[in-house]
């Protein structure tokens, strides 16, 4: 009889040897008593050089709801992630990290948001136990991200989040982009909310991340593309194809009608005097090769439609409404 699963918790761990037994045992006793036997925990050991994977070997024994899966390298925490939700079964998934900063004694509180209608759950650390330097770039982050895309949440970076499993299923992290995760759900049109959380302090090691990541900044200008502009490329290229192609006409039309008028009049000869010209080319050449990247990201969107129509329209649909009528 095949074992019905309703939620999964997907714990990326790196280095955190210490942690695991009062996780496991944490997790174990919240979700038996909530969820019974239909719950599967997830540990996705992310390369760790210390004893995570001996550690892990042997919970696994013990608990017969826990799977661990074991990555070749350290990949970074967004494959970790898309390494569990590939693997889990269950239609409410819960991430949460592997530090005891996040307690798995909220996991219930989470699910039953997702039970009133929400897509995805974000956990807000409102008092968060890191150093005043750690919040600082915290805040100076989700500060960003709510003015220039309009995702009002708190704390975007928070770890401790539940998804519905379609979510999962049209999600897609790399890199650093599992900081962006409520952004790229957002932008693709999902019901999210964000509750209160408690955060402990760290018990052991330290923060495998930097407080301040420049790198951000690059992520959220990629995700704002990839997402925003996937199905509309020349909507990005053709107006910044503009931005550089029309003061390059006009300051070559200016010097085209100075050449004219000025001919007769006086020594001038545009090509040595103006060296503006040689600007005004280049910059109308950078908009015509921009314009022309677009067309080409069109030319191949279009090809990639028309064999996977079907596919893509599936994946926007969220329900059919209305009885069968006989023709």
């Amino acid at each position: 009889m095949k074992k019905n699963i309703e939620t999964s918790v997907v714990i990326p761990a790196f280095n955190e040897a210490n942690s695991l037994v009062e996780l496991l045992d944490r997790c174990a006793r919240t979700m038996n008593k909530r969820f019974k036997n239909n719950f599967e925990i997830l540990i996705v050991d992310d390369g760790s050089t210390d004893e995570t994977q001996l550690i892990l070997s042997r919970l696994v024994k013990k608990y017969s709801f826990l799977n661990g899966i074991i990555l070749r390298t350290n990949f970074g925490k967004s494959i970790a992630l898309m390494s569990g939700f590939s693997r889990a079964k269950g239609k409410f998934i819960v991430t949460l990290d592997a530090d005891l900063q996040d307690r798995p004694e909220e996991i219930p509180m989470l699910i039953s948001k997702l039970k009133k209608g929400y897509d995805l759950v974000n956990g807000w650390r409102f008092k968060r136990k890191d150093s005043w330097f750690r919040k600082l770039g915290s805040r100076f982050f989700n500060f960003v991200v709510r003015r220039y895309t309009g995702l009002s949440l708190r704390d975007e970076n928070c770890g401790f989040k539940a998804y519905r499993k379609q979510v999962v299923e049209n999600l897609f992290v790399y890199g650093q982009f599992h900081r962006l995760i409520p952004l790229q759900i957002y932008l693709r049109g999902f019901k999210i909310c964000e509750i209160k959380i408690k955060n402990d302090a760290r018990k052991h090691g330290v923060s495998k991340y930097k407080a301040f990541r420049y790198q951000g900044a690059f992520d959220l200008l990629s995700l704002l593309f990839t997402i925003k502009h996937s199905f509309t490329p020349l909507h990005f290229f053709g107006p910044v194809s503009l931005l550089f192609f029309i003061p390059g006409l006009l300051v070559f039309s200016y010097l085209v009608l100075s050449h004219i008028f000025a001919l007769g009049f006086q020594d001038y000869d545009i090509l040595v005097s103006r060296p503006l010209l040689d600007m005004s080319l280049t910059t109308m050449l950078a908009g015509l090769i921009i314009l022309m990247t677009g067309f080409v990201c069109d030319f191949i969107l279009y090809h990639h439609l028309r064999f996977n129509s079907r596919m893509i329209t599936e994946n926007t649909v969220v329900e059919i409404i209305g009885s069968k009528r006989k023709k």
